[in-house]
């Protein structure tokens, strides 16, 4: 996105030791009745979850490692950079039959809540999207909520049966981009930020004829009437491709790394565990072999632990709030060094430490080098928290800046200038430059699906999944 940015060595120490930095002590929940600073208010805890989804569905680097140079331009994402759903679709019921029903293959394989599985394994199209019980669940969701579109497909009629799977995603991929581009991302990057991302253009069109009344000339038979109508015409100042869209260092590892900041370290579920918990919430990772006292992924759905999703989202005209997501600043829960502690080192035990190890690699720009290409004022060093490591004051790593600034400047609530402009526009740009996407094929549709406030949101796409 920024290929004349220049790039800055930086002792592979410094880094490290932000990384370990990073990482919050592993400390006991709050009780719910004190308020915890961590937390932010602004996002409830399911568009964490939602940004993880949306990761997957547009990356995937299956030859990453951090032990070699990168260069960015042969750096393949095996994955279709579009918001498309191949996550969920695959290849299709004739090259992967595993990921639909036996019996309708028009439909997606079902198992209630959980993920269909043989074992522990998820027959799903991206392993990732089984790594937490959070984000399997969601990814059931959209199995469910394919399968209620179907439904509706067919209810309408008019459609041939050939041709039900293909308009059933056309929707449900429509309704996905929607709430990615009108709920999700004005909340991570601020409404006024999309709203100049999303512009809104006019032009003018002629919609009949006037007859002249009175004509003075007889060969004078009237005029045309026209009137003006809109068109979004998405604005991108900073993410531009030539034939196709792609995934910018600046975007994938760094920007979009922000939502590890959003991680609780535990989460209630529903009703029923909570009171079975006696009011704590369930880990996100431990070392516990324990099933019932963690959400570690890659194995069943343990019995009564289907997500109520009012504990993640929140439904307009519901009373109830969700719990909400941690502020985006540059503190990570401890069980994400859990999670990624592969390799017995001490270096790479922090997930904080990975990202700013590959972001070296690939040779990401610095922070500040990133704001003065966007014009942005750069944070002044007495923001950065980095008095201890002046080695990186001056050449920030772009994902601990994109952390800071939100912190410093947002209070965590959203992103700030750096992060929000690289996440919005590369996003947008991404379903811009889908030929089969709403906004390339018809770009004034809304929403065909019922939705309970002024737009069509998660929670109500979560409703036409799972109908009470």
């Amino acid at each position: 996105m920024f290929r004349t940015a220049p790039v800055f060595e930086v002792p592979r120490a410094a880094l490290l030791e932000l990384g370990a930095r990073m990482v919050a002590a592993d400390v006991p929940d709050l009780p719910e009745d004190l308020p915890d600073p961590a937390a932010n208010p602004a996002i409830p805890a399911g568009y964490t979850y939602l940004g993880q989804f949306v990761d997957h569905d547009i990356t995937f680097d299956p030859v990453s490692s951090l032990q070699r140079q990168h260069d960015p331009d042969a750096l393949e994402h095996f994955r279709t950079p579009r918001l498309d759903l191949d996550a969920v679709y695959g290849r299709g019921p004739a090259e992967q039959p595993y990921l639909y029903d036996d019996e309708d293959p028009v439909k997606l394989r079902l198992a209630g809540p959980d993920l269909p599985r043989i074992g522990n394994v998820a027959l799903i199209g991206d392993a990732r999207n089984d790594e937490n019980l959070i984000i399997s669940q969601l990814h059931a969701v959209f199995l469910r909520f394919h399968n209620a579109v179907v439904d509706m497909v067919r209810a309408e009629g008019g459609i041939a049966p050939g041709d039900v799977l293909a308009e059933a995603q056309r929707r449900v991929r429509w309704h996905y981009q929607w709430v990615v581009l009108n709920d999700l991302l004005p909340r991570l990057c601020g409404e006024d930020v999309m709203h100049d991302v999303l512009h809104r253009d006019e032009f003018v069109v002629t919609t009949g004829w006037t007859p002249d009344p009175a004509p003075l000339n007889p060969l004078d038979p009237g005029h045309p009437m026209s009137s003006t109508t809109e068109v979004i015409r998405p604005r991108l100042r900073f993410y531009h491709f030539d034939r196709a869209p792609f995934i910018p260092i600046e975007f994938s590892a760094a920007a979009y790394r922000f939502g590890h900041a959003m991680v609780r370290q535990s989460y209630f579920l529903n009703d029923v565990v909570r009171e079975q918990m006696s009011g704590l919430r369930v880990p996100l990772s431990s070392d516990s072999p324990d099933p019932l006292a963690n959400l570690n992924g890659h194995r069943p759905l343990p019995p009564g632990w289907a997500i109520d999703w009012k504990y993640f989202f929140r439904a307009s005209g519901e009373r109830h709030r969700p719990q909400p997501s941690n502020r985006i600043d540059d503190r990570l829960v401890a069980p994400l060094g859990r999670l990624h502690g592969t390799d017995g080192t001490a270096a790479m035990r922090s997930l904080a430490a990975r990202n700013l190890l590959r972001g070296d690699a690939l040779g990401v720009p610095s922070g500040q080098a990133v704001a003065r290409a966007m014009s942005v004022d750069p944070l002044p060093a007495s923001r950065l928290g980095l008095e201890a490591l002046p080695a990186l004051e001056r050449h920030t790593p772009l994902w601990y800046y994109v952390l800071r600034e939100a912190g410093e400047l947002c209070q965590g609530c959203c992103l700030g200038p750096v992060g929000g402009r690289i996440v919005a526009e590369t996003i947008v740009g991404l379903v811009a430059g889908d030929p089969l996407s709403y906004l390339r094929t018809e770009p004034g549709w809304t929403p065909t699906l019922p939705f309970a406030g002024d737009t069509f949101r998660m929670p109500d796409l979560i409703a036409v999944a799972q109908p009470d």
